[in-house]
């Protein structure tokens, strides 16, 4: 049981060269893998690679062995840099917790997601609070494995421990795998199983 990455080649449309060249990574379920490596090298565009945003030119995807499937919710589930990103900026913060169905509110305690976000507008909410709501999210559709890209960055340290000790936490439990992409070889050490390094 495995997120495996075989020899994958990508680049833009508009590009002349590569971005990503025959790149090979294996998350084993319940494993927690750092790619570690500086701005430019592609680390986001891998992300997306592994979770199906974008297809590779070449190369193949398997999840546990078979390709992704392109219906239901998705087995490979990313948490982006950017949370603005993956939030309807049309839905209060309600709407974006009962989107992924029933409210799981221990998870939102443990996430220190505030009974007083829930009747704001994304915009109201800073970019830390509002990454509290996509891991929520994540975690609440239990996916068999989750890309995280730089996903604590604008978090404080204190903030930063308590979300990742809960997503450790229940991907433990539920043998979900976790490749983490990060710039800081400190918190690459603190939350990983083993590291992988770009460049």
């Amino acid at each position: 049981m495995a997120l495996q990455a075989n020899n994958l080649f990508f680049k833009y449309k508009a590009a002349s060269e590569y971005l990503i060249k025959d790149f090979s990574i294996k998350i084993e379920a319940g494993e927690v893998l750092a790619l570690i490596g500086p701005s430019g090298y592609g680390k986001s565009t891998i992300g997306k690679l592994l979770a199906g945003q974008v297809k590779a030119c070449s190369g193949q995807l398997l999840v546990d062995g078979k390709t992704l499937p392109k219906k239901g919710i998705k087995p490979v589930q990313l948490i982006y840099q950017h949370p603005e990103l993956s939030i309807n900026p049309r839905w209060k913060m309600q709407q974006v917790l009962e989107e992924v169905g029933e409210v799981d509110w221990e998870l939102c305690r443990l996430l220190g997601i505030k009974d007083l976000f829930l009747d704001r507008w994304p915009q109201e909410l800073s970019g830390g609070e509002l990454q509290r709501f996509n891991v929520y999210r994540v975690l609440k559709v239990k996916p068999k494995y989750i890309i995280a890209d730089e996903i604590s960055t604008m978090l404080d340290v204190i903030t930063q421990a308590q979300i990742w000790k809960v997503i450790l936490s229940y991907a433990k439990s539920n043998k979900i795998g976790i490749l983490a992409i990060t710039h800081n070889r400190n918190l690459a050490k603190a939350i990983s199983d083993r590291q992988v390094e770009l460049g």
